[in-house]
């Protein structure tokens, strides 16, 4: 704790003698992480590891400089404050465009995840030990499954965040997850599932969603569906779980709302107050989701976050913005500029992207459906910025006369976003927000959820 001390005192410091730009901020970010690995019953990897630095970013004539440093003293940051400066400086009269801030309040706060058990006392023992007795789990539920993975880890991030208005911010966020991989084998066919807890939270996560209930999902789905059938292709009233609404909130949708793609022309781009989908739909992206993996309360730009309405009832209504893109658009800023660390600029992203639950029970939710799909579990994907995506999904159960029937093994699904959105004719009330990774220039943790839903899309392939 006495480098933090350091850090604090360096920081407090640091624009005392003032400096030569129109604007300046320094950020510090510490990182450690902790993370176990057991595969087929082996413990493959226990791990730990920190890193920790300085970054300071100037804007000198509508223009910014970007400079870091690992050095932890008053020299390093003078240094790079000085840096960044003269990079500022430098690429004026060569840069596009001026940049110019939208105005915010300026903060001195402090923000700490609630948590019961703080991963700072974790014995990595314990975690050793549970992933063993999951496998061993695992393996008790049938003879078929041949190879499985379990995953648990821990990051702990520390911010600081301070700028030349005045603002001086500590933020610690801790996130803790795990994951379950199953392959089950019989007769040449092969089935996998995947399940995964965790949120921002302390080691108590694993009490409440405990890693063994996520391992029997994984391991009942992929013996289940290792002789499963591929379903029949093509366009197919379908009702979508949780998992794969959030798939389809974040990555198809939520990039689109993003200011800096808006700015490029994504499909959001000029459709604010335009009906774009079904007035059942809310979406929205939340910085301060309870425990949601993507939840701060300032952003990298010492902006606080929100909750942003992206969709109202089906109406487009807001976008995703950082200081510069609020200016240049006339809005206000969301709080969604975001670093991965200390050695990356922020940049335009998502925290918690969701569509809000509905009216619909899920029985209610068959109940319409003469023939179709229930599609279940995620497996990823890509999506462009005009809403145009293919998803793979883990899981399908045939639904007929509203009754659910025959299992089939995974596929992909396809379609545009607004358009599969357009046609939910239902939402359910069975709410559920889950851990994810988003890849945009550069990593971040997310939040992305929803309730099941009922619409119409392409079942493709599987295999």
């Amino acid at each position: 704790m006495s480098q933090l001390s350091d850090v604090l005192s360096i920081m407090d410091e640091a624009f005392k003698g003032g400096v030569e730009s129109d604007f300046t901020e320094i950020r510090f970010h510490r990182r450690r992480e902790l993370s176990v690995l057991v595969r087929n019953g082996e413990v493959e990897r226990v791990g730990g590891g920190s890193i920790s630095g300085f970054c300071a970013r100037s804007l000198v004539n509508g223009v910014w400089g970007f400079s870091s440093t690992t050095e932890i003293s008053s020299s390093g940051v003078k240094s790079i404050i000085e840096s960044s400066v003269k990079s500022a400086k430098a690429l004026i009269g060569r840069s596009v465009r001026r940049v110019q801030l939208k105005d915010r309040k300026t903060f001195r706060d402090t923000y700490i995840t609630p948590m019961k058990k703080d991963p700072l006392n974790l014995n990595v023992e314990d975690m050793v030990k549970e992933c063993l007795e999951v496998h061993k789990f695992i393996r008790s539920i049938s003879p078929l499954i041949t190879l499985d993975s379990i995953s648990m880890g821990v990051i702990d991030d520390y911010h600081v965040y301070s700028s030349s208005d005045g603002s001086f911010i500590i933020q610690r966020i801790v996130r803790c997850s795990g994951g379950c991989s199953v392959t089950a084998r019989e007769a040449g066919n092969i089935a996998t599932g995947y399940e995964s807890v965790g949120a921002q939270s302390g080691m108590e996560i694993f009490e409440e969603t405990p890693l063994i209930g996520a391992a029997e999902i994984a391991a009942k789905r992929a013996v289940r569906l290792v002789n499963a059938k591929l379903p029949k292709g093509g366009f197919h009233k379908v009702v979508l779980d949780k998992d794969i609404v959030g798939l389809l909130a974040h990555e198809a949708v939520g990039h689109t709302a993003e200011a800096d793609l808006v700015y490029s022309g994504s499909y959001l781009s000029g459709k604010i107050g335009v009906k774009i989908v079904s007035p059942l739909i809310t979406l929205v992206d939340d910085g301060r989701f309870e425990r949601g993996f993507g939840t701060m309360m300032y952003d990298d730009e010492g902006t606080p976050t929100q909750k942003t309405v992206i969709i109202d009832k089906g109406v487009c209504s807001g976008y995703l913005h950082s200081r510069e893109t609020a200016y240049e658009m006339g809005f206000e800023p969301t709080g969604n500029a975001r670093a991965w660390t200390f050695e990356y600029d922020p940049i335009i992203r998502m925290r918690n992207t969701y569509i809000e639950a509905g009216n619909y029970e899920f029985e209610e939710l068959l109940e319409d459906v003469d023939y179709g799909y229930l599609l279940i579990g995620g497996r990823g994907g890509q999506a462009d910025s005009t809403g145009e995506f293919m998803f793979g999904v883990q899981e399908v159960v045939e639904i007929k006369n509203g009754e659910l029937g025959e299992h089939y093994r995974g596929v992909t699904i396809s379609g545009n976003a607004f358009e599969v959105l357009s046609l939910v004719d239902a939402v359910g009330k069975d709410f559920a927000l889950r851990r994810g990774m988003c890849g945009k220039e550069q990593p971040n943790f997310v939040g992305m959820g929803g309730p099941s839903l009922r619409t119409k899309i392409i079942v493709g392939g599987g295999r």
